[in-house]
């Protein structure tokens, strides 16, 4: 499959033949080594890597995210920075300098993945507290320095930064038609309607959004998918918006932008998020896929539960409202039928 994005500020174009590379995988081929794999799982954060994104209102964001969980192919069209993007030696970025000024390194293993998340929360508009920074390193973890040294470094690269300037757009996520004879490893349907006729045409093609989960199957299931649905392009899946007596959210939503927008009218959700795993995870993770794995570990089920939410389920059948209690069947069961989103 023809495949490009941008790289460290470079375009990158070739050709894939595994849906089920990982993006850690694939940086670590081209000889990009600052990414580690640590847990393979999204809980140390030695992987992190920045995306180009979009925020609660559709803005440019960079988001720190775990490389370990993410199929490189669903990236298609996207920009990725690594730490070595990021910064170089002879112009280090700010947050580099000053883990370098604090001696927040030791063997050096976690400090790429740090950086990475250090340099999502030195663009971050919304990033004014010590809990908000806290919880901004709250996925990296070190083995070594004892995080006093990277706590004090943060401070001072966020103290000593300009007004943040969010990120030039815009944030692309079409793809391209196939060439011929090209065997597609992604399906990205730019409309509900065209992903609908995906679902029902082929309901056995893995859909996948955050890939929080699916990224599991892959690195510790050792699960092989021959091709993978993306919802990331289609608007009404990211549909962030207050109605007189609810909220309406996409299921392709991610965790951070639901707690970014609505937070303030739901201070039980707002508080659940700020539990829920870390922010690179969040940052992928989707309310949608979250709730389709009906895992008992869900955590956004409970309070959703309790603040009587309902489920839209579509098809090219037509949709049907599910309150939430009635969603979930059985042990990782619901009633989401085959050709339904």
């Amino acid at each position: 499959m023809d495949f490009a994005f941008t790289l460290n500020h470079r375009p990158w174009s070739g050709q894939l033949a595994d849906p089920n590379l990982t993006l850690l995988q694939f940086l670590r081929r081209e000889g990009l080594t600052g990414a580690k794999e640590g847990c393979a799982e999204g809980d140390c954060g030695a992987c992190s890597i920045a995306l180009l994104d979009r925020g609660a209102t559709g803005q440019p964001a960079w988001r720190s995210i775990n490389s370990c969980l993410v199929p490189v192919v669903i990236l298609q069209g996207r920009e990725v920075l690594t730490s070595e993007g990021i910064g170089c030696p002879a112009k280090m970025h700010p947050v580099q300098q000053s883990m370098v000024n604090h001696h927040g390194s030791q063997c050096g293993y976690c400090t790429p993945g740090f950086i990475c998340s250090l340099f999502e929360g030195y663009h971050r508009t919304d990033l004014k507290t010590q809990a908000q920074l806290t919880d901004q390193l709250a996925g990296n973890l070190c083995r070594c320095t004892g995080y006093r040294a990277i706590h004090d470094a943060a401070c001072e690269a966020l103290q000593n930064r300009p007004t943040p300037v969010p990120p030039a757009g815009p944030v692309t996520f079409a793809t391209p038609p196939p060439a011929a004879l090209d065997k597609p490893l992604l399906h990205r349907p730019a409309t509900l309607a065209a992903l609908l006729q995906l679902r029902a045409d082929q309901p056995d093609l893995r859909l996948v959004a955050g890939s929080t989960e699916v990224g599991l199957e892959i690195t510790k299931k050792f699960r092989s998918f021959p091709a993978l649905l993306s919802p990331d392009a289609v608007p009404e899946l990211h549909v962030i918006q207050r109605h007189p007596a609810y909220w309406e959210i996409g299921a392709a939503v991610t965790l951070t932008n639901i707690g970014d927008a609505i937070g303030p009218d739901f201070p039980s959700l707002a508080k659940m998020l700020w539990l829920f795993g870390s922010r690179p995870i969040r940052n992928r993770a989707t309310l949608g896929g979250n709730l389709a794995t009906a895992s008992p570990i869900g955590d956004s089920a409970p309070v959703l539960l309790a603040l009587r939410a309902s489920v839209v389920l579509a098809s090219i059948r037509g949709t049907r409202t599910v309150p939430l209690d009635e969603f979930f069947t059985s042990y990782r069961q619901t009633m989401l039928q085959p050709d339904e989103i």
